[in-house]
């Protein structure tokens, strides 16, 4: 009888214990401190994506937003997708413009972009525009304009009254892709505003909206567009280096002032577990060796180098030592100019991975310590590397 009461007496107390188990897990969310695995608490910075998923065309409305940042990658497959680009995204900032528009950019030729900066002309924001002679001078092919004939996006311009200067090549090239709306916005990376740009290549751009950033921007464009001194002859670096924005790192320089490639070959010496890169010309030599080192000591090294003319630069020292490097897959242009490190710092912006924009061209570099950023690019890199091809054995002469 003893026996009976006392096995009651536990039976009883485990059904109490197991219901206050229960109360315990409604009140705290269902995480208690068993073997639930716990929520992992956000980054401290929230990036907005364009998706590169190629179900709606090229461009897709960003999911989140963080206080000074946000990143878009084109999608080229399925290609022209016209309407669905990131143009979509400056546009609609260039429509809202009350003060002012600078520009630069090396290609220019989007019908969307100039249509709305002309728009915007007329309603009486000042709009200055800096453009590369030649190629920034290319008309659209009437296949691609949506009046069905060629579209002179200089012409346009002119027509329209925006003030226009054109760089001249005689001092390099001046490479820049840079948008500042109203000294609020600033849009910077790898995107020319050109149709090939905007629904064929694979780019990125990244929307920026902190001043100290934005500070920088505008004194590098009034150096050339009042100033106009370019590539060899420019003086004016980054005004603000390194900086902070919501407790990461970010440094920012412009070429050929703040000797570029000594920080890039410096942070891939830095590197400990991982470099992947994209790139649509890589042909120097000290950022290449540094990255061979970086592998021979353990490191993950990879990368996709755009397929035009790869044979020709730092594809051969790579592969000849095993690195695990790629030509790109898009049957037009991979155009980034990207390194991402230790999964947490990425290299972005108009410079590409030479000895030129390092010495002669007016180029920008934007690094940026954070995890939640390096993933985004990550995504875009797995993405462009797992549609890439391996290097024609013919192309690698090894010694």
């Amino acid at each position: 009888m003893a026996n009976k009461r006392s096995r009651q007496g536990l039976s009883i107390a485990g059904l109490i214990i197991v219901v206050i188990l229960v109360l315990y897990n409604m009140v705290s969310g269902g995480h208690g401190n068993g073997n639930t695995t716990p929520t992992l608490a956000p980054a401290k910075t929230q990036v907005s994506t364009q998706s590169s998923v190629p179900t709606q065309g090229s461009s897709q409305v960003p999911s989140s937003s963080s206080d000074w940042l946000k990143v878009y990658f084109t999608n080229p497959n399925p290609p022209d997708q016209v309407g669905q680009g990131i143009d979509n995204i400056v546009v609609a900032e260039v429509a809202k413009a009350q003060k002012s528009i600078d520009v630069t950019s090396f290609d220019l030729n989007l019908p969307s972009f100039v249509d709305a900066i002309i728009a915007a002309q007329q309603r009486g924001v000042q709009v200055r525009v800096v453009y590369d002679g030649k190629n920034g001078s290319q008309k659209l092919d009437a296949a691609q304009s949506p009046s069905g004939q060629d579209f002179d996006a200089v012409s346009a311009m002119k027509n329209a009254g925006i003030q226009l200067v054109d760089d001249g090549r005689s001092n390099g090239l001046m490479h820049d892709k840079i948008i500042l709306v109203d000294d609020k916005i600033l849009f910077m990376g790898s995107w020319n505003m050109s149709y090939n740009d905007t629904f064929r290549n694979n780019n990125n751009l990244l929307e920026i909206t902190d001043p100290t950033l934005i500070a920088n921007y505008q004194a590098k464009f009034d150096e050339l567009f009042l100033n106009k001194q370019f590539g060899t002859h420019a003086q004016v670096g980054a005004q603000t280096a390194q900086l902070s924005l919501d407790g990461d790192q970010v440094l920012n320089y412009f070429s050929p002032v703040d000797r570029v490639m000594d920080k890039l070959v410096g942070l891939v010496n830095g590197a400990q577990s991982s470099i992947k890169f994209m790139a649509f010309t890589y042909t120097d030599q000290n950022l290449s060796q540094a990255m061979i080192d970086r592998f021979q000591a353990g490191v993950d090294v990879e990368g996709v180098i755009e397929n035009r003319g790869a044979s020709q630069g730092a594809l051969v020292p790579l592969a000849c030592a095993k690195v695990p490097v790629k030509v790109d897959g898009n049957k037009y242009t991979m155009h980034h100019k990207v390194i991402i490190i230790d999964d947490r710092i990425v290299v972005t912006g108009s410079f590409n991975l030479t000895k030129s924009a390092d010495t002669a061209n007016d180029d920008n570099v934007i690094v940026i310590y954070d995890p939640a950023v390096a993933r985004q690019y990550l995504d875009e890199f797995n993405r462009v590397y797992g549609i890439s091809k391996d290097p024609d054995p013919t192309d690698l002469k090894c010694n």
